[in-house]
């Protein structure tokens, strides 16, 4: 008798996943995907790029099985929602496009188990540019009209919010778990870090409920790849995979640390500020919290990479 054997990480072949949109959507034939380079980082969701037949282009998603998030069919309801409501306010986000049953979301069973997909309009154009002080600036103001917008948005589904128990509390679990013996020294240096940034944090936004405004619905992972700008310099916002009900001061310290804005020279992030302040001043309490939200994204992104799957192999750790 054989061994069983458990798939930590399938792919799904292009051609079935061209077949799959073809029944499954409302879109022209012939139907072609291509995988979109993968190179190691086998830890993200599979995307495809799909062309119709008349020409019209879109992103395939094929999300990681659940577990790696704790996540449940509500948690991806959630995202589709969202965008949705931000596509309705006029907000230039890439929204879900609706299958053919009424709803956004599909269900595959793959060797590792059920995985999730949705379609998504194709954002075009290219990457913001770190030292273009204009697109630095559109950024901070369309993150800010995304954070106003949201302030109107009810939920209809659950997903699980980017509180500290996400951010540190699940992260340190692992790098406790994960990280050896020789590596004891480092686990004191995140711990101790870690909390100096959770009593900050307590200190400045308190124990209790957030603030309606400060508090809701986030990108979770705003960086400048996930931005495209187009020739007239209007841009597009995608990959809100990380979204969720969270602090909008962590929303812009991940934006920060993302672009690395904070070892940059300062007019950089200043222009950022400036178009994020145009819309939405931070409270002075939402804004010193931004340094301890930049060790929480340090702690968290540490977290992730310590993982028992094996996906991202044994050697790999993010920096302290």
């Amino acid at each position: 008798m054989t061994n069983q054997v458990r798939i930590a990480r399938s792919f799904i072949a292009a051609e079935s996943a061209a077949d799959l949109i073809a029944e499954e959507y409302d879109c022209a034939r012939p139907i072609t995907a291509r995988l979109f380079s993968k190179l190691l980082r086998t830890q993200d969701n599979d995307h495809y790029l799909v062309t119709t037949g008349d020409g019209v282009q879109y992103a395939f998603r094929i999300y990681q099985q659940g577990d790696r998030f704790r996540r449940v069919e509500s948690d991806y309801l959630y995202e589709l929602d969202w965008l949705n409501f931000l596509k309705g306010r006029g907000l230039p986000v890439s929204y879900p496009i609706q299958r053919r049953d009424g709803g956004y979301l599909g269900r595959l069973d793959a060797p590792e188990g059920v995985r999730y997909y949705a379609l998504f309009s194709l954002a075009h154009g290219d990457a913001l540019a770190l030292k273009d002080l204009d697109q630095l600036y559109l950024m901070g103001e369309w993150m800010a009209r995304i954070h106003v917008a949201s302030n109107d948005y009810t939920p209809t589904h659950v997903r699980k919010p980017l509180d500290l128990a996400y951010l540190l509390d699940r992260p340190l679990e692992r790098i406790r778990h994960n990280w050896t013996d020789e590596r004891a020294a480092n686990v004191d240096l995140v711990l101790t870090a870690a909390e100096e940034a959770r009593q900050e944090l307590e200190q400045l936004l308190g124990r209790s409920a957030p603030a309606p405004d400060s508090w809701g619905p986030i990108g979770g992972d705003f960086h400048q790849s996930s931005v495209y700008f187009n020739e007239t310099n209007e841009p597009t916002f995608f990959n809100f995979d990380l979204c969720g009900p969270g602090w909008r001061a962590y929303d812009i310290a991940s934006f920060l640390s993302n672009a690395n804005l904070m070892h940059a020279p300062a007019e950089r992030s200043e222009a950022f500020f400036a178009g994020y302040y145009a819309v939405r001043p931070l409270a002075d309490a939402e804004h010193a919290a931004i340094a301890p939200f930049l060790t929480v994204r340090r702690v968290w992104l540490m977290g992730m990479f310590a993982r028992e799957d094996g996906l991202v192999g044994h050697t790999f750790v993010g920096s302290i």
